[in-house]
């Protein structure tokens, strides 16, 4: 899609179409149900048009963090992340992180305290989260002992092993990220993008 059709469309669309684009633009991989689940910054009330647009779909929308300028939301799918938490090697780093409840209930409770305090009195970032977004225990640990340099390629994330694997996915990505923005440009509502 051409970024003249995109101007057009944001130049001439409604509050709300404006806002379902820009939910389709960050989250359309957990939209459309290819991925765990997604961040996006928001400005203060974010959070319950998100709830408000997908109640009626099986994704979930948490703040991680709020304050008075920008709320950070998780949107995630309970079902795929209950799923994910159930893999040996994103238990064993979330063990190397501090966890020692492995539900998802607990799991976000102790991801939003971590990250509350990353982004309020800067302690160390959470790179758990990389793990929770469905990033690659590989690529996450990766990053860490690089300090986020020496990727060997980045899009949706910075790839420290199997970039063939990777780039597979940043392309399923960037096709529902494409179908997800002509609907939403077509007149569908966040709900109707959202697959159930």
């Amino acid at each position: 899609m051409s970024a003249e059709t995109m101007l057009h469309f944001l130049n001439h669309c409604t509050p709300e179409e404006k806002f379902g684009f820009r939910v389709v633009t960050q989250c359309a991989p957990v939209l459309k149900g290819v991925k765990i689940s997604n961040l996006i910054t928001m400005k203060p009330g974010g959070w319950r048009k998100i709830r408000a647009y997908l109640k009626k779909s099986r994704i979930i929308c948490i703040p991680l963090y709020a304050d008075a300028e920008k709320e950070v939301l998780f949107l995630y799918r309970y079902e795929q992340l209950e799923r994910h938490l159930k893999n040996r090697e994103v238990l064993e780093f979330l063990r190397s992180c501090g966890y020692d409840r492995f539900d998802v209930a607990s799991v976000l409770a102790r991801l939003r305290r971590r990250y509350q305090r990353y982004a309020g009195i800067s302690e160390e970032f959470p790179h758990e989260l990389g793990v929770l977004l469905g990033y690659p225990v590989g690529d996450v640990q990766g990053f860490i002992a690089n300090r986020g340099e020496n990727s060997l390629t980045s899009r949706y994330w910075k790839v420290y092993q199997n970039p063939k694997e990777a780039e597979r996915i940043f392309d399923l990505y960037d096709r529902v990220k494409e179908q997800a923005l002509r609907e939403i440009m077509c007149g569908r509502t966040l709900a109707h993008v959202a697959v159930s």
